[in-house]
């Protein structure tokens, strides 16, 4: 089993859920744009899943976008991308515009997100507090890499390369 030391130049943000190390089970949810259910099964997925929580009014995820698909392109071979917008009711048109708009041609199971926070199933059980969060898990469902910034992502493909 390979261990990744990943040297971070930011800051470090405190995370609570589940982190590098952790494994997760299958999930299922209602895809945004087609309304199927969808089953993530990492075992059927390609070599890597990639998870990306996000938020139609989120400034650092609009920022992110363009970097995060380039990213997704260079990686198609080997990644599974899952989207899951984190939106209220009234935001939907919003994040499925942001949906067209860049072109995320994957996945986008929606987390209602409410007052109290309930009822946004994924991002409650993993404790996401902040957006965006990108996860990185092999076919066994490990986290592989849990963080806020996009290029500590980059890191971890470019050492499983």
């Amino acid at each position: 089993m390979m261990i990744l030391l990943l040297f971070l130049s930011h800051k470090l943000v405190a995370q609570d859920g589940p982190t590098a190390g952790s494994a997760l089970r299958s999930l299922s949810g209602v895809d945004m744009i087609t309304g199927k259910v969808i089953d993530v099964v990492f075992k059927e997925s390609k070599d890597y899943t990639l998870f990306h929580f996000w938020s139609s009014q989120s400034d650092s995820c609009l920022t992110d976008f363009p970097r995060f698909t380039a990213l997704v392109k260079q990686y198609d071979r080997k990644l599974t991308v899952y989207g899951f917008p984190y939106e209220t009711k009234q935001q939907i048109t919003a994040a499925k515009a942001v949906v067209a708009k860049y072109k995320l041609n994957w996945s986008h199971l929606l987390q209602y997100k409410q007052a109290d926070r309930q009822g946004a199933a994924v991002i409650d059980v993993l404790q996401i507090n902040m957006f965006p969060t990108y996860m990185l898990l092999d076919k066994e469902g490990m986290i592989l890499v849990r963080s806020n910034f996009l290029e500590d992502v980059e890191v971890v493909l470019k050492r499983l390369e």
